[in-house]
């Protein structure tokens, strides 16, 4: 269980029930035992207005108001003073338009009336109130702003609760899929109940946030009207949406997707089919989107933040073909070899989906799917999928110019020079951005921090220069392998390693670019083991892994002569 989560939503749930409690019902039961007070003829002896100033939480101050009065009033022939004006009068406003509007009602009837109207406790007769109504508006307001409270730490609480797993027997360790229930069968269902249950838990507390704020301001100015009816659209729009979510898992329920390859392969298929019933089924567009979704941690000192990014992705439009019980779609992905395979959660691990959706008429289709992806014995390995599918001759082309290969048959040389990395150019630029800014820091405001500022950002500037500027000229002959490395075109170190001194060469995932949630970019290039265990990066940075597959290959075929 993330006891961090759970702890941090009880006390958000508390802290609203509290809220409710003692704003909300706690007056509201004072009100109705009130409701049963006697009344009787009292003397004002004094009202007035007082305010303060109160200190907020960001260093400024509100002017608070609280109505103070003083009376007196007799029963049973013994005198009384009292000095409750209202229900939760020890509670100031920053509103002095209540405060100074209960004070006017005071003042008036005492001006008409020689007098005021009290409210005895005949239970108790020094326990007295002038003023026994409640402000509805203000319990509506506090009823909005512990519900939120509550609402959200009930959502961190469910979320932080994990879910309970089937304890799986007999799972054979070389099929992990059989070893999660989600896993351990083609037939598999989506998560479409759960949504209907997240979109009205979203739908209900934003109306309460948004409503909060909309009966705040409701009525207290032309503008501030309009734009409280204009709070309500996203609240509005959030119901609607899950209602419509709601009919949708009524009209459809439980569609399983049967998966006729299982598992789904890495290097190889994940087919399968749904069956969609109802009579809207066989109108409409179908499209299934397969996905691999990268989801990871990080920590930095009490701060935990959760990450995801689709790091594969492949769509299909399917053909809806008449079944008995509807409309049958089937999919047929084919997944390259060297994706990563499915795991369950974890600070960081892999989910894939399949999105199937339906454009219907008068309703949609709309469900995921999380499918089991492995590497079985029938997958296809990236030297077989290389094989099968070589590079072209323009490829070919464009990489040997790329990295000025010059190829001696006759001699059994090969010569290249990986060039530099411009992934490190945004790095640099970042460096100087932050270096001239420590510099003006220093120069215009004449602070010590700006030479601070300036000599961390070289710390940025450094690292990207030599990003960008490293290369390395590699000299491949039978049993010999000469590496030079350079920064820029100054020469820095020099390797000549033969057969029992390397262990193995390599590609690598080198960069990788997000954008909006989602992989845009990811370049590889060529790492070098050692027989001690040593890497050594040789450089690349190959917008494919095909393209250092064959490279590694073109240098190993002469290494090992």
């Amino acid at each position: 269980m993330k006891k961090g989560g759970f702890l941090f939503g009880g006390v958000f749930f508390l802290a609203g029930l509290a809220v409710f409690y003692f704003m909300v019902l706690s007056p509201v039961i004072d009100a109705t035992k009130m409701q049963f007070w006697q009344a009787t003829n009292g003397q004002l002896i004094s009202a007035k207005v007082h305010n303060y100033q109160s200190r907020n939480d960001d260093g400024g101050y509100t002017t608070m108001y609280k109505v103070f009065m003083q009376y007196q009033y007799s029963i049973g022939g013994n005198n009384y003073t009292g000095k409750r004006a209202k229900i939760m009068n020890d509670n100031a406003s920053s509103d002095s338009d209540d405060s100074y509007d209960l004070l006017t009602k005071i003042h008036n009837e005492n001006n008409v009336n020689d007098g005021i109207t009290i409210w005895v406790n005949p239970s108790d007769n020094r326990d007295s109130i002038y003023d026994r109504s409640l402000d509805f508006r203000f319990l509506m307001l506090m009823t909005l702003f512990s519900g939120v409270f509550m609402m959200v730490g009930w959502g961190i609480i469910s979320y932080s609760r994990p879910e309970k797993e089937a304890i799986l027997e007999n799972v054979d360790p070389k099929k992990p899929w059989s070893s999660r229930t989600q896993w351990a069968s083609p037939i598999i269902y989506s998560d479409a109940q759960k949504s209907v249950k997240h979109a009205w838990y979203f739908a209900v507390l934003a109306s309460m946030f948004f409503g909060m704020f909309a009966l705040a301001i409701f009525g207290q100015h032309p503008i501030a009207t309009v734009f409280s009816i204009l709070l309500l659209i996203p609240p509005l729009w959030l119901i609607l949406r899950a209602k419509r979510i709601q009919k949708e898992w009524r009209y459809f329920n439980k569609v399983p997707l049967t998966l006729s390859l299982y598992p789904g392969m890495v290097g190889g298929k994940v087919k399968g089919g749904l069956t969609i019933p109802g009579n809207h089924s066989g109108m409409g567009k179908y499209s299934a989107t397969l996905s691999c979704t990268k989801y990871w941690t990080t920590r930095s000192g009490n701060k935990t933040e959760l990450h995801q990014s689709i790091i594969y992705s492949d769509i299909q439009k399917l053909f809806a073909r008449p079944s008995a019980a509807g409309r049958k779609v089937d999919f047929d992905f084919s997944v390259p070899a060297g994706k990563p395979e499915s795991s369950a959660p974890s600070s960081s691990y892999h989910k894939w989906e399949i999105a199937v959706k339906g454009d219907l008429s008068g309703i949609n289709f709309d469900r995921n799917y999380e499918v089991p992806v492995f590497v079985t014995e029938q997958s296809t390995t990236e030297v077989e999928e290389l094989e099968q599918h070589p590079l072209t001759r323009h490829e070919e082309r464009l990489l040997n110019d790329r990295l000025n290969m010059d190829v001696s048959k006759e001699q059994d040389v090969m010569a290249l020079h990986t060039p530099k990395s411009k992934d490190s150019l945004p790095i640099a630029g970042i460096g100087a951005l932050f270096f001239i800014i420590g510099t003006l820091i220093y120069t215009i405001g004449d602070s010590f921090f700006g030479v601070v500022f300036a000599g961390m950002s070289c710390i940025f500037l450094g690292l990207g220069i030599w990003g960008y500027g490293r290369n390395c000229k590699i000299k491949v002959s039978p049993n010999n392998l000469q590496l030079d490395f350079y920064f820029f075109s100054w020469s820095f170190n020099q390797l000549i390693l033969t057969h029992n001194e390397v262990q193995s060469i390599e590609p690598f995932s080198s960069s990788t670019t997000h954008t909006n949630g989602k992989q845009t970019s990811e370049k590889f290039s060529l790492r070098l083991i050692t027989d001690i265990g040593k890497a050594i990066d040789l450089g690349g940075s190959f917008n494919s892994k095909k393209n250092a597959l064959h490279l590694k290959q073109q240098v190993e075929a002469i290494f090992y002569r």
